[in-house]
């Protein structure tokens, strides 16, 4: 008998507004483990309210992903899966449903002020393989319909004669000092959630790669202890990295199992590829080669912080922000362990990413969104080579700079063609000239083929007319020097092949992607 039951999908709306909202990169830590709690103790408390149980395991469905219990035993509910931002939970009566979805958004609006949750419902949700697909498509179309109705007010209103927090512009309280922060004036209550909670990501972080730390190493809440010197390399990255197709896969899922199996080979894939990346970091620290580079590591309570925080790591995605030298090389080494891990359907993964290169000044809300457009860069670029990862990336050395739509085009813009080479494939040299690879071999080639002065005279020429790349060329070749080649494209001899260079972003990257930290003759 297909049994019909009660499915409340929970979606968390505007995760990236929420978490970067702020130029703090310790409410924006606090942030991310607000989203990533939401669907673990006050998700219990929501349901052992309703259900009247005292020890819900939420984790049940990752540890027997085949075994569907409200099908054959007397439950009240079961979490069909949690991941991506989404949770969705099977009960048995529909009012059970519609309580919970009242008592858990009730318990947001106390433990996690400003985080917006959206419902879809629908009573006749069907496990059978034959109606599971229909099943999910209507209750997405639900919660898609009930994001377009409802707008909740999760945050106190602000009015004339209200205060204005000067982190979140929301109304401001009047709250007391809270631990060791020490406020200047009034904040709002979205913004002291979020720093109460950064003590509690911080263990929590701590925790979760304990056994790589050792004691002897730890991450910074303080964007300006990464590393980072005072002058020419006193800059960030910051580095957002997503799955491809992911949407894809899961709308494949035939049945509740295959949807959970593909949950958990994302999660784990993710956690550990960012384990790998952080184990070689550890490796160059303990080495000297971070020293080599000369990056001025930071100490606390006699650890070594280590020049990278992470914010986001869950689901298919993760975010972090590095010393500007470290983003790219960081970057290739999640996206290329990411790479060699497959779904429970034995398909490989995928990813794309962007990293933001800005003075450890600059605004990070909106390094975070340049690093954001960067990966839906790569995602278009990987999209025309089916199951290729491809990373895109951004130097900001001098002002403010947005680069979003079409205003890339104007930057990157040169009377003989588009100064940007890339996106850059990472997971192969094959099939694409704009390859990491390629680009790692004609920065190492600038640096020891080519004086200084020649190679900002070469940025220059970039910009001007082709009689003026023709005298360039020809005066490097009257003094011996030769560009770097690319085996069966001649811009070495021309510079420009189809309107497109591969040496401008190449000198872009002369001080942000050191030679020791890869090897390539």
């Amino acid at each position: 008998m297909d049994k019909k039951i009660t499915a409340v999908l929970i979606d968390t709306v505007s995760i990236q507004n929420y978490i970067f909202s702020s130029n703090k990169l310790k409410e924006n830590i606090g942030a991310s483990y607000l989203v990533s709690n939401i669907y673990k103790s006050p998700l219990i408390e929501a349901l052992n309210a309703v259900s009247g149980a005292y020890n819900t395991d939420i984790d049940a469905w990752k540890k027997e992903p085949q075994k569907i219990k409200i099908l054959k035993e007397n439950v009240p509910f079961e979490i069909g899966y949690i991941g991506g931002g989404n949770a969705l939970i099977l009960f048995e009566r529909k009012e059970d449903g519609e309580r919970f979805i009242r008592v858990f958004t009730k318990i947001l609006l106390s433990i996690a002020p400003g985080i917006r949750t959206a419902f879809g419902i629908i009573d006749d949700f069907s496990l059978a393989e034959s109606n599971f697909s229909e099943s999910m498509e209507k209750v997405f179309d639900s919660l898609s319909e009930n994001k377009n109705r409802y707008f909740p007010q999760v945050t106190l209103r602000s009015y004339g004669f209200t205060s204005v927090c000067p982190s979140t512009s929301l109304s401001s309280e009047a709250i007391e000092s809270i631990d060791s922060f020490s406020y200047e004036s009034l904040l709002s209550s979205v913004a002291v959630s979020k720093l109460e909670n950064s003590y509690y990501a911080n263990i929590e972080l701590e925790r979760s790669f304990s056994n790589i730390l050792e004691n002897n190493y730890t991450f910074t809440d303080d964007l300006s202890k990464l590393g980072q010197k005072e002058g020419k390399y006193n800059f960030i990255a910051v580095v957002h990295i997503d799955g491809n197709n992911m949407g894809q896969r899961f709308r494949a899922c035939k049945n509740l199992e295959e949807f959970r199996m593909l949950s958990i080979s994302i999660s784990n894939a993710t956690r550990i590829s960012f384990t790998s990346m952080l184990e070689t970091l550890i490796k160059k620290v303990r080495e000297g080669i971070i020293d080599k580079i000369g990056l001025q590591l930071n100490e606390d309570d006699g650890k070594i912080l280590l020049p990278i925080r992470p914010i986001i790591i869950g689901g298919d995605d993760i975010t972090f922000v590095s010393e500007g030298r470290l983003g790219i090389w960081l970057a290739e080494i999640f996206m290329k362990a990411f790479s060699q891990y497959k779904d429970s359907k034995d398909e490989p993964f995928s990813s794309c990413g962007g990293v933001a290169i800005v003075k450890t000044k600059y605004p990070f809300f909106r390094a975070y969104k340049m690093a954001s457009f960067l990966t839906n860069k790569a995602k278009d670029k990987s999209r025309k080579t089916e199951g290729s990862s491809y990373l895109d990336f951004f130097v900001s050395s001098g002002g403010w700079v947005d680069i979003v739509d079409d205003s890339i085009e104007e930057y990157y813009r040169s009377p003989l063609g588009n100064l940007h080479f890339g996106p850059y494939r990472v997971d192969s040299a094959e099939g694409d000239v704009a390859n990491l690879d390629n680009l790692k071999y004609v920065i190492s080639k600038l640096k020891q083929g080519l004086p200084r002065n020649k190679v900002m005279g070469l940025r220059e020429v970039l910009y001007r007319s082709r009689y003026d790349a023709e005298e360039f060329m020809n005066e490097l070749s009257s003094k011996g020097y030769r560009l770097p080649e690319l085996p069966g494209f001649p811009y070495h001899t021309k510079l420009w092949v189809d309107k497109r260079t591969p040496y401008f972003d190449a000198i872009e990257l002369l001080d942000f992607y050191p030679e020791v930290l890869y090897d390539r003759s």
